[in-house]
C-alpha cells in the first residue's frame, strides 16, 4: 500500500523538471489523492445516513476524477491536470450544491447554504498552491475562475430557484456570513501567496548556493589538476637537472685530467655548461611561475570555499556532516596560511613595497609590545629600547613591523630556561643605513654549525617551541627588499644578537604613484600626505580615475594629508564634482583624512570659484581643516607645522 501510495504522488516527477514544477506536480497528485478518499467516505456516509439518489453515485464519481487527473500528470499532461484539479473542486461542488437543494428542498436547514460554500472557500486557493508565480497566466485564470465561482453561488441558487430567500433565512445573517466568507477568502489566499513567494524566493537563493559551490569545486578541480601537471613536469625538469648536474661532474674531472690534450674538447664542454646554465634558469623560472600560480591563483577559490564553509547552516547538520564540514574548515584554513606565508616571499621577491613612510620607531615598538603583551608578561621579559639616536626612519612600514616582530618574538621563544630573559633594542644611523639590533641573552646559536641554513626558508635550530621556521628568511629577504643587509652574532648559551641595516632612500618628497599625462600622484613621507598635480583639461574618466588612486593609496596607508595643485586643472563638469563631493571625500575623512591644501594660481581664480566654494562648503560638513595657497612651497610649509603642532600635543 505505501509503494503504491509513493508511486501514485510522484506519477510524472522526472529530473527534467524544476523544482517548483516538481513540488506542483507532488502537491497536485497529493491533494487528487487526499479528495479520491475524502470523496470515498462521504459517498458511504450518504449511502448509510440518506435514501440513494444520484448524488450517492455522483460523489465517488466525482472523487474518481483525482485518479484521472493523477493519470494525466504520468502521462506528462502536468497544466492540463493542475488546472482541473484546481477548478473541478468548486465546479462539482457548486453542482452538486443545487442539485440537492433541488431535490431535497423540503429537507433543507439553514446550515445546508454554508457547508457547500466553505468546500468552494478551501477548494478556492488551490491555484495558489500547485501554480509557481512564474505561472501567471495559469494562476490568475484559476483563481479569477475559482473567486466567480465562489461569489455566484448564491446567484447560481436563486436561478434554480433553490436560493436562500425561499427559505426564509434570516437575510442579515446570512448577508454578514457571505461578507466573513469573503474576507476568509482573501485573508486565506493571501496568507497562501505570501509563503509561495518567500518558498520561491528561497529555492532561488539555494539554487544560487549550489551553482556557485559547483562552479568553486570546478574551479578547483581544474586548479588541482593544473597543480598536478605542473608538478609532474617539476618532477621531469628535476630529474632533467640531475642528469645536467652529472654531467657537468664528469666534464669538470675530464677537464682536470686532460686539460693539456683535449683543448678542442675544452670548448665543446665550455657550450655544454652554457647550455645547461640556460636551462637551470629556464627551470628556476618555471619554478617561481609554479609558485606564483599556487599564492596568487588559488586564493580567490580558496577564499571563495571558506566564504561558502562558512554559509552552512551547522543546526540543520547531523554529527557525522558536522565533523566533516570542520575538518573541511580546518583543512582549508592550514591551506590559506601556507598560501599566505607563499605570498608574502612572492611579494618581497617581486618588490611591490616601493612607497617609503616616515616611521617613529618607538611607536611601531609599542604595537609589537601590545601584540607580545601576552608573552612578555607571562615570562618577566626585561625589554630595553634605546631608540634615542635615530628615532624615526624612512621605510615601508610593514616591512619594519614584520622585520622587528619576528627577531623580538624569536627572542622570545628561545630564551634561556636558567636565567631571566633580557631583550635589548637599538636603533642608530649613518650616511647610508638606519642600523636596527635586536639582542637577547638565551640559547644562541651554534654558527659554526648552522651559519649557512640560519636564513633559509623551513630551517630551525631548536625543536622545543613551536614554529615554521619562516621568520629569519623573511626577515632577510624584507632587509634586502629595503636596499640592506642582515648580520648577526651569537655564542651558545650566552646571547644572541640580529643587526639589520636598511639602506636610506634618495627622495621621499616625491614619491610617484602615478605619472599620465593629465595628472601626477605622489607621496611626500616628509610631512605624511598623498599629493596631486593637476594638468587640465581633463576628462570625466580621467579626473575620477585620479580620486580612485589616491582614495585606494589613502585606505592602506591613512595619510591624514592631501595636497592639490589645481592652477591647471580646468572646468569640472557638475556631475563630476558631486560625485567627488558625496562619495570621495566621506569616504577619504573616514580612512583618515583631516586636512587639504590647495594650490591655485590667480589667473585661474574666476574660472574655478564655484568650485573652490563648493570644495570649502563639504569639507566644512565633514570637520576638515582646508587652506588655499599659491605655491606648493607655502601648502608644504603649512602642513609641515600642522603636524608638528600635532606632535608637539600628543607628547
Amino acid at each position: 500500500m505505501k509503494n503504491l501510495i509513493h508511486i501514485l504522488t510522484n506519477a510524472g516527477i522526472n529530473d527534467g523538471k524544476s523544482t517548483s514544477e516538481r513540488r506542483g506536480i507532488l502537491l497536485c497528485n497529493q491533494i487528487n489523492l487526499i479528495l479520491f478518499g475524502l470523496a470515498l467516505m462521504l459517498g458511504i456516509f450518504y449511502w448509510a445516513y440518506y435514501p440513494p439518489s444520484i448524488i450517492s453515485y455522483l460523489i465517488p464519481a466525482i472523487g474518481g476524477l483525482g485518479l484521472f487527473f493523477i493519470l494525466l500528470n504520468a502521462l506528462y499532461y502536468n497544466n492540463i491536470s493542475r488546472i482541473g484539479t484546481s477548478l473541478f473542486v468548486p465546479v462539482c461542488t457548486i453542482a452538486l450544491s443545487i442539485y440537492s437543494k433541488i431535490i431535497y428542498y423540503d429537507y433543507l436547514i439553514d446550515l445546508d447554504y454554508f457547508t457547500f460554500r466553505f468546500v468552494i472557500l478551501g477548494a478556492s486557493i488551490l491555484p495558489a498552491i500547485l501554480f509557481s508565480t512564474r505561472e501567471k497566466a495559469y494562476l490568475l485564470t484559476c483563481l479569477i475562475i475559482n473567486f466567480f465561482l465562489l461569489i455566484s453561488y448564491d446567484p447560481l441558487h436563486i436561478f434554480f430557484e433553490a436560493g436562500y430567500a425561499t427559505r426564509g433565512i434570516d437575510l442579515d445573517t446570512y448577508y454578514f456570513a457571505n461578507v466573513v466568507i469573503g474576507v476568509t477568502y482573501f485573508v486565506l489566499l493571501g496568507s497562501v501567496l505570501f509563503l509561495k513567494v518567500n518558498l520561491e524566493r528561497a529555492d532561488r537563493k539555494n539554487l544560487r548556493l549550489l551553482d556557485e559551490v559547483q562552479k568553486s569545486n570546478t574551479e578547483l578541480t581544474q586548479k588541482n589538476n593544473e597543480i598536478e601537471t605542473q608538478h609532474q613536469e617539476l618532477l621531469t625538469q628535476s630529474e632533467k637537472l640531475l642528469e645536467a648536474n652529472r654531467v657537468i661532474e664528469a666534464q669538470k674531472e675530464l677537464l682536470s685530467n686532460h686539460n693539456k690534450n683535449l683543448r678542442s674538447e675544452l670548448v665543446e664542454k665550455n657550450q655544454d655548461l652554457s647550455e645547461a646554465n640556460a636551462e637551470l634558469i629556464k627551470y628556476n623560472n618555471e619554478l617561481r611561475q609554479f609558485s606564483y600560480t599556487i599564492s596568487h591563483n588559488l586564493r580567490g577559490p580558496l577564499a571563495s570555499l571558506l566564504g561558502l564553509i562558512n554559509l552552512f547552516d551547522q543546526k540543520t547538520l547531523d554529527h557525522e556532516n558536522l565533523t566533516i564540514v570542520n575538518h573541511i574548515h580546518e583543512s582549508a584554513q592550514r591551506l590559506d596560511t601556507i598560501v599566505k606565508d607563499l605570498s608574502k616571499i612572492i611579494d618581497i621577491r617581486n618588490d611591490i613595497f616601493k612607497i617609503r613612510q616616515k616611521i617613529f620607531l618607538e611607536d611601531e615598538l609599542k604595537v609589537i609590545q601590545n601584540v607580545l603583551k601576552k608573552e612578555l608578561n607571562s615570562e618577566q621579559i626585561n625589554l630595553s629600547i634605546s631608540v634615542s639616536d635615530c628615532p624615526d626612519i624612512y621605510s615601508v612600514r610593514a616591512m619594519v613591523h614584520s622585520i622587528l616582530y619576528n627577531l623580538i618574538s624569536n627572542a622570545l621563544k628561545y630564551k634561556a630556561p636558567d636565567r631571566k630573559a633580557q631583550i635589548n633594542i637599538r636603533s642608530t644611523q649613518n650616511d647610508e643605513y638606519y642600523i636596527l639590533s635586536v639582542e637577547d641573552n638565551g640559547l644562541g646559536i651554534d654558527l659554526e654549525k648552522h651559519r649557512d641554513n640560519l636564513f633559509k626558508l623551513y630551517k630551525r635550530f631548536h625543536y622545543h617551541t613551536e614554529g615554521k621556521g619562516i621568520g629569519l628568511y623573511l626577515v632577510k629577504l624584507q632587509s634586502e627588499a629595503l636596499g640592506g643587509y642582515i648580520e648577526v652574532a651569537s655564542e651558545l648559551n650566552r646571547f644572541t644578537r640580529f643587526t639589520v641595516y636598511l639602506r636610506k632612500p634618495e627622495n621621499i618628497e616625491r614619491q610617484l604613484l602615478l605619472d599620465q599625462p593629465h595628472a601626477k600622484i605622489f607621496f611626500d613621507a616628509s610631512i605624511n600626505a598623498t599629493g596631486v598635480i593637476w594638468k587640465g583639461p581633463i576628462s570625466s574618466d580621467q579626473y575620477r580615475e585620479v580620486f580612485v588612486k589616491s582614495l585606494g593609496f589613502l585606505k592602506v596607508f591613512n595619510t591624514p594629508n592631501y595636497i592639490a595643485d589645481i592652477s591647471e586643472q580646468g572646468i569640472i563638469a557638475t556631475e563630476d564634482q558631486h560625485w567627488m563631493f558625496n562619495e570621495v571625500i566621506p569616504e577619504a575623512v573616514h580612512f583618515g583624512l583631516n586636512r587639504i591644501a590647495a594650490v591655485k594660481s590667480s589667473g585661474n581664480l574666476a574660472l574655478i570659484k564655484n568650485y573652490m566654494e563648493s570644495i570649502d562648503v563639504q569639507l566644512q560638513k565633514e570637520g576638515v581643516t582646508y587652506q588655499v595657497f599659491s605655491t606648493m612651497d607655502e601648502a608644504t610649509d603649512w602642513i609641515r607645522k600642522a603636524n608638528a603642532l600635532e606632535l608637539s600635543y600628543k607628547n
